[in-house]
C-alpha cells in the first residue's frame, strides 16, 4: 500500500441517544442484504464525508445528527473526520490526538485548511490544475471532488449509458476527462497558457446551447411539466403507503415466526411432561397393586391370629394330658397377639400410603387431562399461525414489493424528466446572457484534452484482461473510443448494452483505472466503492443481461477481487445478493437482514 493512498476504516452515525457504525478493512469488503436497508445510503454517506455537497434524509436518520469517517493512510497515519448531517465543515483529529482542527468544506487552491486540499496533499496532488474549458484554454484547480466520482460509484451512475469517465454534463466534461488524464499520466494541465481575449465570439456557444435545448426537448416529447410535478407527488404518496405496508407485513412476519417458535417449544415441553406422567401412572398402578397384595396378606394374618388367640384349650386328644400339663415349645399365646397387633399396625400404615398414592394418581390424571386439552389448543394455535404465515408470504406480498420497486423506478424516471425541464431553463438563461453580450471574432485559443493513444490502448488491454478473467460473455476485445470517451467491447459500444452489463463493465473500467495506477505508480486514492456492480443478477434487463443467466461471472468476479485485491488496496462492494459460499472466507462481510429479530436489520 503506497504512502500516497488511503483506505476507509469506519463510518459511524451518532446522535444524542443512538449510534451505528460499519467497519471496513483492507482487501475486499462486501455489504449485502435486501432492498431498503440503507446499503446505497452508506455509499452516499461515504461520498458526503469526502466532500459531497449534501446528504438526503429519511425517518431513520432523525435519531442522528453527525457522521464520523475514519481513514488510514499507506504510511500508517490515521485520521478521523466528523461532520454534521446538515452540512458545514469537517472536524479533523489526526492519529487519535486530543486536539482537533476544523477544515472548510469548499475547495481552495494550494491550501490544506479545507478537506479537498488536505486529501489532495495526502495523495501528492496538491497545487495541480486541470483544463476547465477547451475552447478558452482556461484552467481550474484540481479538487478532490474531481477524483471522488471515479472511486465512489453510486448505483444510478454505474448503470448509466454515459462514459464512466464523465457524468453527462457538457459543462463539466472537459474537467472530468482532464482528471482521468491526470490519473493515467501523472501530468496535470498547468503548462497550458490561458490567453487574454478582449473580444468573445458567442455564436458557437449559442448554437451549441440551441442544439442541447432542442435535443432535451425532443427527448421529453409532449409531456407537461405541471403534470410531471403532480405525478411526482402522487407517486411519492403511493410509495410511502406501500412502504408502510411492506414494513408492517415484515414486522408481522417477524412476530409470527417468534410466536411459532414459542408454540413449538411449549408443545414440546407439554409432550415431554405427558410422557413423564404416563410413565409415572404405570409405575404407581404397579405400586398400588403391591399395596393391595400386602393388605390382603396382612388381613389374613390378623384374621388367623385372632382365631388362634381366642380358641379354647382342651385335653390332648392323643395322650389325654390336661392343658396345664401340655408344653408349647414354639410360641406363647402372647406372641400370636403381638403378631396380630403388628400386622394391624402395618395395615394402617400401608392404608395411609395407599391413600396418598391414590390422591397422587388422581392429581396426575387431572394434570394429564389438562395437558392434553392445552396441547390440542396449542395445535390449533399453531395451525392458525401457519395460515397467517402463508398469508404473509402469499404472492400478493411479492406483488406489493414488485409494485413498490416499479414505483421507485417510475419516480426516478419522472424526476429525470423534471430535471430535464430545469436543465432547459438553465440553458435558456445562459443562452440569453450570451446573446446580450453580443458576438465577435477572436483568434483560436482552444486546447484539447487528450488521453495518449498508447495509454488508452494499455488501459483497454487491462479492462479486457479483467473481463476475460470474469468470464464476461464474448471475446472481450476492448478499445477506447475518443469520441464518446467510453469503451467499445467486441465491436459494440459499452453504453448500448443492458443496464446489468453496463454496471459490470463500469465496474471493470473503474477497477482497471485503479490497477493501471497501481502498476505504474500513478496517483490514485487506492480504494474503490461500487454500488450494485452485479445488478444483472438481481434485475436483468433485456437479452444482453440474460446472457449471464447460468454463467459463473459472479463467482469469477469475487474470485478475481480476492486474488488481486486482498492486499495493498481496498474494494467495497454493495450488493443485494450474498457473495458465493466459496468467497466468504476471502471477504469482510456485513449483512443487513431487514429483520429486527435476526442479526443486523440495516444501516441505522
Amino acid at each position: 500500500m503506497s504512502e500516497f493512498t488511503f483506505q476507509l476504516r469506519c463510518v459511524q452515525f451518532s446522535g444524542p441517544n443512538a449510534q451505528s457504525q460499519v467497519d471496513f478493512f483492507e482487501g475486499v469488503n462486501v455489504v449485502c442484504g435486501s432492498s431498503d436497508t440503507g446499503k446505497s445510503y452508506l455509499a452516499e454517506a461515504i461520498d458526503y464525508m469526502l466532500g459531497g455537497a449534501e446528504l438526503r434524509t429519511f425517518d431513520e436518520v432523525k435519531e442522528y445528527d453527525r457522521i464520523s469517517l475514519s481513514i488510514e493512510s499507506g504510511s500508517g497515519d490515521r485520521w478521523s473526520l466528523q461532520r454534521a448531517l446538515s452540512g458545514g465543515g469537517f472536524k479533523l483529529v489526526e492519529n487519535d490526538q486530543d486536539q482537533s482542527i476544523v477544515l472548510k468544506s469548499n475547495h481552495s487552491h494550494g491550501t490544506t485548511d479545507n478537506l479537498s486540499g488536505f486529501l489532495l496533499e495526502k495523495l501528492g496532488l496538491l497545487n495541480k490544475k486541470i483544463l476547465k474549458s477547451g475552447a478558452k484554454s482556461t484552467l481550474q484547480s484540481l479538487s478532490f471532488r474531481n477524483i471522488a466520482r471515479l472511486v465512489i460509484v453510486q448505483e444510478e451512475e454505474i448503470v448509466s449509458k454515459g462514459s464512466p469517465f464523465w457524468g453527462g454534463q457538457f459543462t463539466t466534461k472537459t474537467s472530468e476527462l482532464a482528471t482521468v488524464k491526470l490519473l493515467l499520466t501523472g501530468v496535470d494541465d498547468s503548462a497550458i497558457n490561458t490567453p487574454t481575449v478582449k473580444s468573445i465570439d458567442n455564436s458557437g456557444k449559442i448554437a451549441l446551447l440551441n442544439d442541447l435545448i432542442v435535443e432535451i426537448t425532443a427527448d421529453l416529447g409532449t409531456v407537461d411539466r405541471l403534470d410531471l410535478v403532480s405525478q411526482m407527488e402522487k407517486i411519492g404518496a403511493s410509495i410511502e403507503v406501500q412502504r408502510q405496508s411492506i414494513v408492517l407485513n415484515e414486522k408481522l412476519l417477524a412476530e409470527l415466526l417468534k410466536n411459532r417458535q414459542h408454540n413449538i417449544l411449549q408443545r414440546r415441553e407439554r409432550s415431554e411432561r405427558t410422557d413423564e406422567i404416563v410413565d409415572l401412572l404405570t409405575r404407581f398402578d404397579l405400586l398400588r397393586d403391591h399395596y393391595d397384595v400386602d393388605l390382603e396378606r396382612l388381613e389374613a394374618i390378623v384374621e388367623s391370629g385372632s382365631l388362634l388367640v381366642y380358641v379354647d384349650k382342651i385335653d390332648c386328644p392323643m395322650c389325654g394330658a390336661a392343658p396345664c400339663n401340655q408344653h408349647f415349645e414354639d410360641e406363647e399365646d402372647s406372641d400370636v397377639a403381638s403378631v396380630v397387633q403388628a400386622a394391624s399396625a402395618e395395615m394402617i400404615k400401608i392404608g395411609k400410603l395407599k391413600s396418598d398414592l391414590v390422591r397422587t394418581i388422581e392429581e396426575l390424571q387431572l394434570e394429564h387431562e389438562k395437558l392434553i386439552r392445552n396441547q390440542l389448543n396449542s395445535q390449533k394455535e399453531y395451525e392458525e399461525i401457519e395460515r397467517s404465515l402463508r398469508d404473509a408470504l402469499s404472492p400478493a406480498t411479492g406483488e406489493t414489493k414488485a409494485s413498490f420497486e416499479s414505483l421507485v423506478e417510475l419516480r426516478q424516471d419522472v424526476s429525470k424528466k423534471i430535471s430535464s425541464f430545469e436543465r432547459i431553463d438553465q440553458l435558456s438563461q445562459r443562452k440569453s446572457l450570451l446573446e446580450k453580450e453580443g458576438t465577435s471574432t477572436s483568434g483560436n485559443t482552444a486546447s484539447i484534452v487528450r488521453i495518449p493513444e498508447i495509454i488508452g490502448n494499455s488501459l483497454s488491454m487491462k479492462i479486457s484482461s479483467i473481463l476475460t478473467e470474469w468470464n464476461f460473455p464474448g471475446e472481450c476485445i476492448v478499445s477506447f473510443d475518443k469520441g464518446s470517451s467510453d469503451f467499445i467491447i467486441d465491436g459494440k459500444p459499452r453504453g448500448s448494452r443492458g443496464k446489468g452489463l453496463r454496471s459490470i463493465t463500469h465496474a471493470a473500467v473503474s477497477l482497471g483505472l485503479l490497477e493501471y495506477a497501481q502498476e505504474n505508480s500513478l496517483p490514485h486514492p487506492g480504494f474503490l466503492v461500487l454500488d450494485s456492480p452485479l445488478l444483472a443478477y438481481f434485475k436483468p434487463e433485456g437479452d444482453d443481461d440474460l446472457l449471464l443467466k447460468g454463467s459463473d461471472l459472479k463467482e469469477k468476479f469475487y474470485e478475481y477481487l480476492i486474488t488481486h485485491h486482498s492486499r495493498d488496496s481496498q474494494i467495497i462492494i454493495i450488493e443485494n445478493q450474498h457473495p458465493p459460499m466459496d468467497a466468504l472466507q476471502g471477504v469482510h462481510l456485513t449483512v443487513f437482514t431487514n429483520n429486527p429479530s435476526e442479526g443486523r436489520a440495516g444501516l441505522l
